[in-house]
């Protein structure tokens, strides 16, 4: 939108700011001037219709000594003192020269004069700094214009109140080319009725006040004055000229826009397109306001395309482009809006790699160009249970904490919300091992033999076994002897998984424990291996096994004589070979004679054993020590037996076993010692 604003400047500028514009010209091309550079274009300084005559120029003014670049002029038929262009009144002083309520009433320094009117009177067309006190240029009455180009105009020895109280002028008001500031007068340094007009460009452009008050002598640099619509657009001393309004078109502001940007980019704004109005660009830029609440802002409201840094979004700031034409300041205005958009956050996250059961940490750090933004996150585990949710910044940089029950590769999503509703997200893995079960067979059971402990049953007979397995994570647990069947147990108590895929069971019992119980059944004697397979549904294994002891089914004792000729090797034995040599392993399982100290592994070897005629005590006793686990290996003695002790008294047949076998194993034993264990080991037959 462009709105023309001749003659409103004070609709962009800021009352009692100073002024900071920078122009791109200065004027038409004119003949040399001396080292003081031209000044833009200007009116000529009365109303419309006057008619002027230039008593002192650039060149001349205050004689061959006098100060130059100022200009010295006498309105005809007019004494009507106007803006030469547009501005801001920066200084307004005109209370000398009169004796009324307009004046001061007083001299420089506050003493009133004795006549009361005399020292009023003086500061007219003061010349003589003898007849008033101080300089008569301290009387100087004068106002101070600002303009949008950074040069300022001086209107000197206006009539006192003409500026203050008639026009109702005051420091900070703006004023437009044309505008009446005052009536011609001759207050202070002054030949008569004049107007001392100048243009200058402060040294320090912040000054809200560059300049003497004493006077008004500007603390800058003067400027020959270039003005319009006179021929060399130079004022010339004795030349007459007659006042108007430049001939001109005001400019034409173009912002351009609407811009777009997002939070903590830059857009460049485009001012390019405006004009001053006449088909030229030698214009000033002024974008407003330099900055917004959220903190973005302009890094130049003087340019053309300055840069608008944004920081917050979603956002949408109003700018407005004033330009200022080089001819009596006119401006023209136009508004566009920057829309801001809020970025969403980019996350960055971690995943973990751990065994099942166990605890992953996912951590994740975020950037988001809304620095005002503030940020809460949350995350979807991928495990089909609730999100953990309102996670600190803090928090999610140290890490967060989940536990899965079982193995698989999840995919993880760590959302970052800023207060804007942007949402960044980022998908990494956890990856979570299987790890095996375990497991264990009961054997609290199992007889305790010199040669080991041992579950013991008689063949045909069930033996009740027991096994405990246990999975750390949430698995699935089959029990698999190495019998006619398996027992799969459900850590949910109910049914199968799902047949496919049968993992991930997150959600299940963990760690989970089972309890498997069989009935091992063994038809034939000899030492069994009792074996068992957990598995749990990722195809983790574990095992065990135990050996079980399996006797024969023999209901009664035999003699030396029949078990030597059991492995004679000759005639016919009373027992298949392949049940003599079940027997033979049953008594290397349980004796730590047998095969440990005595070789007992052929027939062959048994019969050299039941065979010790002329052999020693030691000899014989081994004879009776085998004949006596023979007895227990065919089921005639259990275990649990009881043996008549030559003498008088019993023993428990394993004590018997234990001592016995502890002294044939004695390299010290005596020959009376071991023949003790003989006459004892025989008394087995007649174990009840």
């Amino acid at each position: 939108m462009r709105t023309q604003l001749r003659g409103s400047l004070g609709a962009v500028v800021l009352a009692g700011a100073t002024l900071a514009f920078v122009g791109t010209g200065s004027g038409p091309a004119t003949a040399d001037h001396g080292d003081d550079p031209s000044s833009g274009t200007y009116r000529i300084p009365y109303e419309d219709g006057a008619d002027i005559t230039v008593t002192g120029d650039a060149h001349n003014h205050g004689g061959p000594n006098g100060n130059r670049n100022r200009i010295d002029m006498v309105g005809d038929n007019s004494v009507v003192v106007v803006a030469a262009a547009d501005g801001v009144v920066r200084w307004v002083d005109d209370h000398n020269g009169d004796d009324d309520d307009r004046g001061d009433g007083a001299d420089r320094d506050g003493v009133p004069y004795a006549d009361g009117d005399e020292g009023d009177a003086l500061e007219h067309t003061c010349q003589d700094d003898d007849l008033v006190p101080g300089l008569c240029q301290e009387y100087n009455n004068f106002v101070w214009i600002e303009h949008p180009n950074g040069e300022w105009t001086k209107y000197t020895h206006l009539r006192t109140g003409s500026a203050s109280i008639d026009a109702g002028w005051a420091a900070g008001d703006p004023i437009s080319a044309g505008e009446t500031i005052g009536i011609e007068g001759d207050i202070g340094f002054a030949t008569g009725p004049h107007l001392h007009w100048e243009v200058a460009v402060p040294t320090d452009p912040t000054d809200p006040q560059p300049f003497s008050t004493l006077g008004g002598f500007i603390e800058g640099t003067n400027r020959t004055s270039v003005v319009c619509d006179i021929e060399g657009n130079r004022y010339v001393s004795g030349e007459s000229y007659t006042a108007d309004p430049c001939v001109h078109e005001p400019p034409v502001a173009d912002a351009s826009g609407p811009y777009s940007v997002d939070e903590g980019s830059n857009v460049v704004l485009d001012g390019t397109g405006s004009n001053d109005g006449d088909g030229g660009t030698d214009l000033t830029y002024l974008w407003s306001p330099a900055s917004f609440a959220d903190g973005s802002g302009l890094d130049d409201t003087g340019v053309a395309a300055p840069t608008f840094t944004a920081v917050e979004g979603p956002a949408a700031h109003d700018t407005t482009l004033t330009v200022y034409d080089q001819v009596e300041q006119l401006p023209d205005s136009d508004d566009a809006t920057i829309t801001v958009e809020n970025v969403a956050p980019t996350v960055t996250a971690t995943g973990d790699s751990i065994e099942e059961a166990g605890t992953a940490t996912v951590l994740a750090s975020f950037a988001d160009p809304g620095v005002l933004d503030t940020h809460v996150a949350s995350i979807d585990w991928g495990d089909g249970g609730p999100d953990s949710t309102g996670i600190t910044p803090a928090s999610l940089a140290a890490g967060v904490d989940h536990v899965y029950g079982d193995n698989g590769t999840y995919a993880v999503t760590v959302s970052v919300a800023d207060d804007d509703g942007g949402v960044g997200t980022d998908e990494v893995d956890v990856v979570v091992g299987n790890l095996d079960p375990t497991v264990t067979i009961d054997v609290s059971d199992a007889v305790s033999f010199p040669g080991g402990d041992h579950l013991v049953v008689e063949a045909g007979t069930a033996l009740p076994v027991t096994a405990d397995g246990a999975d750390a994570g949430s698995d699935d647990l089959t029990f698999t002897w190495n019998l006619p069947a398996g027992t799969t147990y459900f850590n949910d108590g109910v049914g199968p998984e799902p047949a496919e895929p049968p993992t991930p069971t997150p959600f299940g019992v963990f760690p989970f424990a089972a309890s498997d119980d069989a009935d091992a059944l063994f038809d034939f004697p000899g030492v069994a291996d009792l074996g068992l397979v957990v598995t749990d549904d990722d195809d983790g294994t574990a095992s065990a096994s135990t050996a079980v002891i399996v006797t024969g089914t023999a209901d009664e004792t035999k003699g030396s004589g029949w078990w030597k000729h059991q492995y004679a090797g000759t005639g016919s034995p009373h027992i298949e070979p392949v049940l003599a040599d079940a027997y033979l392993d049953i008594v290397a399982a349980v004796s730590s004679v047998f095969a440990e100290q005595t070789a007992l592994a052929t027939a062959a070897d048994a019969h050299s054993v039941l065979s010790p005629s002329g052999a020693g005590h030691r000899a014989r006793a081994e004879s009776e020590l085998l004949q006596a686990w023979l007895e227990f290996a065919s089921g005639a003695v259990p275990v649990d037996a009881v043996v008549p002790l030559v003498g008088g008294g019993t023993i428990g047949y394993l004590d018997l076993m234990f001592a016995a076998e502890a002294t044939i194993l004695d390299a010290t034993a005596t020959g009376a010692e071991l023949h003790d264990v003989e006459r004892q080991l025989a008394a087995v037959r007649t174990a009840g």
